[in-house]
């Protein structure tokens, strides 16, 4: 069985048991359920009455609040985590991580005619790094428009595409630069529809023979599949053995703090270390113009001073009005004194090392109520499924998508899959940003085409 991407269409499907139990739990609750019904009256816009009800249920604050918790009450059940795990066999594929991969890979895999797969997720909530948090605490790089997915600079098209997912992130919101959570109920709900997932799941090795694959989950025995795909994303924070917690944070540290109520409370001076999306999110956050805080104001919790410790960013406004994308460029400003000749943001152009104090950190002799490492991710090592035992894997049209491993039914998908810039991409200038090799809308496309033309699995 062959099945192109044009062939996918999310009007494919019935609502899966989740997705139904969750309809008729936010139905019976009049205070989640407004949204709901709300979006009915415009149902005839809509390609079908459950994709209203969805976005119904998103765009209200109670409503997503509600169906978030209801999601995870079902995943987190206990026996049927165990009784998933111990039917999986030799004829199932198995994911491993709940993100956005994971995701696009179990919607079309689902749409192209084949059985759900099992997905498993170490975290005790599902939904990756967008996921990380409940409430909103950083914004997505693309804008925010309608369409199926595309290529930057294509108008038409959106960044923000899960293909075949039963609502797209463009449903949930019309600000111009979503919320983390926006993306992260898109990546749930699509789970709930597609998938089968067993929270709190943590794969400590792989290993094959002639009838299948076995894994080695903390706690959970050693259930069988027929295929592995490894869609883990970046992987944990490179530095997190600075981390201590409280002075010292990594960036999932600090973006968990930022969706408890007062969490700026009693930080005056700030330092940021990196230069990438997580740290300008980070500085986004210090600054006031990330989402909004749980329960802070600007009279009770403000940062008076941030040193952004960076080799790779510009200095003053100026060079950050020429060399930043349109995204970030409100941080700019901050780059320019105001009226009393005082800057609350600075980029200091050297790499740092924080030591932990009681209470602060040190850098270079200045000491800081709060540090944030925001230096890029390394992979979680899993016995048997090192970068080095896969090779690039290439669709029928030539087509690098995934990495197969050279033993195992194995792929990787996702942004840790490091699959080199194409010719075409480095002539169509996506290539000319570093942080495209990582970005939803060039891997997407590939990891769905890698589901929508991989052969069925099937016992030896």
């Amino acid at each position: 069985m062959e099945t192109t991407m044009a062939d996918i269409s999310p009007l494919m499907f019935a609502p899966s048991a989740p997705i139904e139990s969750l309809l008729t739990a936010v139905a019976l609750k009049p205070t989640a359920s407004e949204g709901m019904r709300a979006m009915m009256e415009r149902q005839s816009e809509f390609a079908s009455p459950l994709q209203a009800q969805l976005t119904g249920i998103a765009l209200d604050p109670y409503g997503r609040e509600f169906a978030d918790q209801a999601l995870d009450d079902y995943w987190s059940d206990e026996p049927r985590k165990q009784d998933l795990l111990r039917t999986s066999s030799a004829d199932r594929e198995v994911v491993i991580g709940s993100g956005f991969h994971s995701a696009v890979y179990a919607a079309t895999r689902v749409l192209s005619g084949y059985p759900k797969p099992l997905v498993l997720e170490r975290e005790e909530r599902v939904g990756g790094a967008f996921a990380m948090t409940a409430r909103p605490t950083f914004y997505l790089n693309s804008r925010n428009r309608g369409g199926s997915g595309g290529l930057a600079g294509d108008q038409g098209a959106s960044l923000n595409y899960l293909p075949g997912a039963p609502i797209q992130a463009a449903n949930v919101s019309m600000t111009e630069y979503q919320a983390n959570t926006d993306m992260a109920i898109v990546i749930r709900l699509t789970l709930a529809q597609f998938a089968d997932v067993v929270t709190r799941a943590n794969v400590l090795s792989v290993d094959g023979d002639d009838t299948g694959v076995q894994f080695d989950v903390d706690g959970c025995g050693l259930p069988r599949a027929g295929r592995v795909v490894d869609a883990r994303g970046l992987g944990d924070p490179g530095d997190q053995e600075c981390a201590n917690g409280t002075s010292i944070l990594s960036f999932r540290q600090f973006m968990r703090r930022m969706a408890d109520r007062w969490p700026l409370r009693g930080v005056r001076r700030a330092a940021v270390i990196g230069g990438g999306d997580s740290a300008k999110c980070a500085v986004e956050s210090l600054l006031g113009i990330a989402p909004q805080p749980f329960m802070a104001a600007a009279a009770l919790d403000r940062v008076e001073r941030i040193d952004w410790y960076t080799d790779a960013l510009p200095t003053t406004c100026d060079g950050w009005q020429e060399q930043i994308r349109g995204r970030y460029q409100a941080i700019g400003r901050y780059l320019r004194p105001d009226r009393f000749g005082v800057r609350r943001l600075n980029v200091v152009a050297r790499r740092a090392q924080p030591v932990a104090l009681p209470g602060m950190a040190l850098i270079d002799g200045r000491t800081y109520d709060l540090v944030i490492l925001c230096t890029g991710n390394r992979e979680t090592d899993i016995d048997g499924l090192d970068l080095g035992s896969f090779d690039e894997y290439e669709t029928a049209d030539g087509s690098v998508v995934a990495r197969r491993h050279f033993d195992l039914p194995a792929f990787r998908i996702g942004p840790h899959t490091r699959l080199p810039f194409t010719q075409r991409e480095r002539a169509d200038g996506i290539a000319d940003i570093t942080a495209n090799a990582v970005s939803m809308f060039r891997t997407a496309t590939k990891t769905a085409a890698l589901a929508a033309t991989l052969r069925p699995v099937t016992r030896t």
